[in-house]
């Protein structure tokens, strides 16, 4: 019985690695997009990633 569940774990596992990634992505959107409105172009500084 434990050899079918297996699977479904790691599955379980995997989605929720993926879950946690995609929300990482999200804020730091959200963290470049509120530095971006909040601070006004520089030429010399805008190329200079977060």
């Amino acid at each position: 019985m434990t050899a079918i569940l297996h699977p479904i774990r790691t599955l379980r596992e995997n989605l929720s690695d993926i879950s946690a990634a995609v929300n990482a992505s999200r804020e730091f959107s959200r963290a470049g997009a509120a530095r971006y409105g909040s601070e006004k172009i520089n030429p010399v500084t805008a190329a200079i990633p977060l």
